[in-house]
Order: C-alpha cells, then structure tokens, then sequence
C-alpha cells in the first residue's frame, strides 16, 4: 500500500512551497556593494558535479585568497551551530557570510523544500532524491589591497566574492586539503597563456588546467572593461534640401570611464558615404556617391557601473566633412554639423545641418540611423 502511495505522489509530480522567502533589502545586505566592480570571473570544476566562482576586483587580489584554506577553516567554525540545520538530506541550502573592514560578520541560513517530489525507483523500492545543489556564498573585503594592476577605484575597498555550487555542504571540507590553493596558484602563474574557446558555448578554458573556465580570456567581465574600442556600423536616412539619402556610417568608436565606472567619454571617427539618385542628361537614372569623414563625441553617466551599456548622453555632437564629391548636388568643402540625439533602442533621431562657404549656404536636415 506504501509502495502504491509513493508511487502516486510520483506519477502526479504534488509539490511543496518554499520555506523562506527573501526580499531585496535582505538580500543586498548579503551582496558585494553595487558600485563595486568585479574586473575578474573564473570557475572551477570540481568532482562529482561541484563548482567553485571565484570573483575579484583586481587580478592581483588573487595574492590575498590564494590561501584559501584558511579561509574555509574559519567558515567552517563559524557555521558549525548550524550543523542539525543542515542535516536534512532533502532540502537544499544557501548560506550567505560577509565579513566587513572592521572584521564583523553577518550570515543568513535559508534552507528550501524541493519544488516537487522526486523519486529514484530501484528493484521496486521507491526512494526520495534530491535534485537541488547547495550553495555557499562568501564574501570578504581585501585586508591590505596590493597596488592594482587595472585602472580600478582608488577609493572603495576592494572585495572577493567565493560562490561553492556543491551537491552537499558537508563535501566543502574534502577541498580544504590545498586543492583548491593549487587551483589559485594555476591561475595567477598562467593568466596571460593561452585561453582556448569551450567547444559548443562562449566560454574560455585555461589551457594549462581545463578544469579553469572563463567567460572571457583572462577572467575579465564586460562590466569590469573599462576602456576598449566598439566596431560600429548604422544605416542611416536624411534630407539633403529636396533629395531623400540614405547611406550608411563605418568605423570605430572609443570608450573611456573613469575609475568608478560612473562616467564615460565616447569619441569616434567614421565614413559616410551619402548615395543621391538622378536622372543624366540622355534621362538614365544614376547614383552619385560622396563620401563624408565624420568625428564624432558623447559623454554621459554609465548605466549600472557597466560601460558597455547603453546610457543617456549629457553632450552628443558630430562633425563630417566631404572628402569624396561626385555631382553636383553638395557643395565642395561642405561640412554636416550634428548635436543631440533621440535614442529608442537601436534606433536614433538627430538633427543635422549642412553648411558651406562659412555658413553662407546652410541646409537644415534629420537623421535617422540604424544600429546593430
């Protein structure tokens, strides 16, 4: 009869709610500080399906952790009143622990009921079985932080970030026995060798240890980039007095950020050709292209610390210059003058004017571009 019930609760998939439930404040208070950068990302496989992320501010913070052992020691004292809190088999847990500048600690314990009942069936027996990873979170500030090596804040206080995805919290004291001290050791004395692509995803492996991954070569995340070169190529529509143009912008823009990824300046150079369509004298349509040099400038307050992110410009402008003529529908030596922009998702609204002879001849315009 037992054996029937269990196998009912199987077939039907009843399920159980969630024990604890967070908020957002309580879950910032165990969090690295939003306007902290983390520069540097990596995980480590470890057996039987574990997994280990390491986050820093700077590469050089590796020096501070790489004694790791000691660090779990430590955790591992301070939980130990949590140890009949851990023991059931089947829930999965999340422990938070934050140690701040004057040595303090927080933790938070959250123990979760499986969101279903599952089952492992063997010679007619039913047994319960787990699905859900635990999941270890500490966080600690830099005591003494070596001089970095990025152009990071000189101000804020640099942190690490140890996240262990384990299949069960009492496996973290078979990786206090210097393995993971190794692992450390690996990165920091090979960051600069090869970083091969994972086959089948985005990600980077360290080629003197595979069992190292990296969303990108060297650890760096896209927010921690602070200052890097974009390849950029829009479709664009304008007014040229009477004559509808399209054509399209080419080239590189520059992003540079201050050292608290607050603030960005955006430069560029690009080619425009401009394409205007007209009848020749024997009434055969033809296409005349001329060709614009634009420089162009932005700044403005970065979006979520992040560079890389769209953001809302506090200055915009742009400046052409025609440097290829061929008809005679603009001027020689006509320069295109923009200033502010509209910008609904990937696309932007800007107003523009042509003007030649020292603004004696002066064409108002709007254009309109595509970005991808």
């Amino acid at each position: 009869m037992k054996k029937a019930i269990s196998l009912l609760m199987l077939l039907t998939g009843i399920t159980v709610n969630l024990c604890a439930q967070t908020n957002s404040r309580s879950d910032k208070a165990f969090q690295v500080p939003e306007n902290i950068i983390i520069n540097r990302r990596f995980y480590i496989n470890l057996d039987k399906g574990n997994k280990l992320e390491i986050e820093i501010t700077d590469i050089t913070d590796l020096q501070r952790i790489v004694n790791i052992d000691s660090l779990l020691q430590v955790f591992a004292a301070d939980i130990a009143p949590l140890k009949d809190s851990i023991a059931d088999p089947l829930t999965s847990k999340r422990i938070d622990y934050i140690t701040d500048a004057q040595g303090r600690k927080k933790m938070r314990f959250q123990q979760f009921q499986p969101k279903g009942a599952t089952f492992l069936l063997n010679k007619g027996e039913l047994a319960s079985l787990r699905t859900e990873q635990d999941t270890i979170h500490i966080i600690g500030i830099i005591p003494n932080a070596p001089k970095p090596e990025q152009k990071i804040s000189l101000t804020n206080p640099r942190y690490y970030h140890l996240t262990f995805y384990l299949n069960n919290i009492s496996e973290l004291t078979g990786y206090m026995g210097g393995a993971l001290t190794q692992k450390i050791a690996i990165i920091q004395n090979n960051i600069n060798g090869k970083w091969p692509t994972v086959q089948g995803s985005g990600n980077h492996y360290l080629k003197n240890d595979n069992t190292i991954i990296a969303g990108a070569p060297k650890g760096f995340t896209p927010q921690g980039i602070g200052d890097f070169v974009n390849g950029f190529i829009t479709i664009n529509v304008q007014n040229y007095k009477n004559y509808f143009v399209p054509s399209f912008t080419l080239g590189a823009r520059f992003v540079f950020t201050n050292r608290d990824r607050t603030f960005k300046w955006e430069p560029g150079i690009f080619w425009e050709p401009h394409y205007l369509f007209a009848k020749d004298a024997t009434g055969k349509l033809k296409t005349y292209r001329n060709d614009f040099l634009t420089l162009t400038y932005g700044q403005g307050g970065t979006t979520d610390y992040d560079a890389r992110k769209d953001f809302s410009f506090s200055a915009v402008f742009s400046l052409g210059y025609l440097i290829r003529q061929k008809g005679d529908f603009i001027e020689k030596n006509t320069f295109r003058l923009g200033a502010g922009k509209l910008q609904l998702y990937k696309t932007t609204i800007e107003p523009s004017m042509y003007f030649d002879n020292f603004f004696h001849g002066v064409t108002p315009g709007i254009r309109i571009s595509q970005s991808f």
